[in-house]
């Protein structure tokens, strides 16, 4: 068994900037929120904008291609997905945690782990706090199989493969 936080090259959540909702902009880059991650998908529904200077005092939770969102507090705790490559370079707020596969794990792989701990992380989020939440030491000590790169990448081409015949039914 094998650590996240051995094999992430990050795991952390974002922020909101300063002024919060009403700092939103029209357009510009995407900041991240928890109901754009539903599990296995992204929305763009209520997508919300920050613009260049914003988006600088966010740069530490800037959101790369192959990056796993997860849904770290409320409700919406331990939802999942790949960020589309269409909405980078964007950011996260709070309630999102981002990790970033390291060169020994799959992104897609890493989701699909995800996605299968997903009872096992709703515990952990519901254990002792008044809200549902998962914090950046809970991710990082999650323990997952690592096989083969090879083998994560035959799964990972099998999970897009269903994923991709998803979106073609929900179109």
């Amino acid at each position: 068994m094998t650590r996240l936080g051995d094999i992430c090259i990050k795991i952390g959540s974002g922020a909101t900037p300063k002024g919060g909702k009403e700092a939103y902009k029209p357009s510009g880059i995407p900041i991240i929120r928890s109901q754009n991650i539903l599990d296995w998908s992204f929305t763009d529904e209520n997508l919300a904008f920050i613009d260049n200077e914003q988006a600088n005092s966010l740069a530490n939770v800037e959101v790369m291609p192959g990056d796993v969102l997860v849904n770290i507090t409320g409700n919406s705790v331990a939802r999942a997905c790949l960020v589309p490559s269409s909405k980078t370079p964007a950011r996260v707020n709070q309630h999102v945690s981002i990790l970033r596969a390291g060169e020994q794990l799959d992104p897609t792989y890493l989701l699909c782990i995800v996605q299968s701990q997903k009872a096992h992380l709703l515990k952990l989020a519901s254990s002792g706090a008044t809200r549902n939440a998962l914090t950046k030491g809970m991710l990082e000590a999650l323990e997952i199989e690592l096989p083969a790169l090879s083998y994560q990448r035959a799964v990972a081409r099998i999970i897009d493969t269903i994923q991709s015949k998803i979106q073609v039914n929900t179109k």
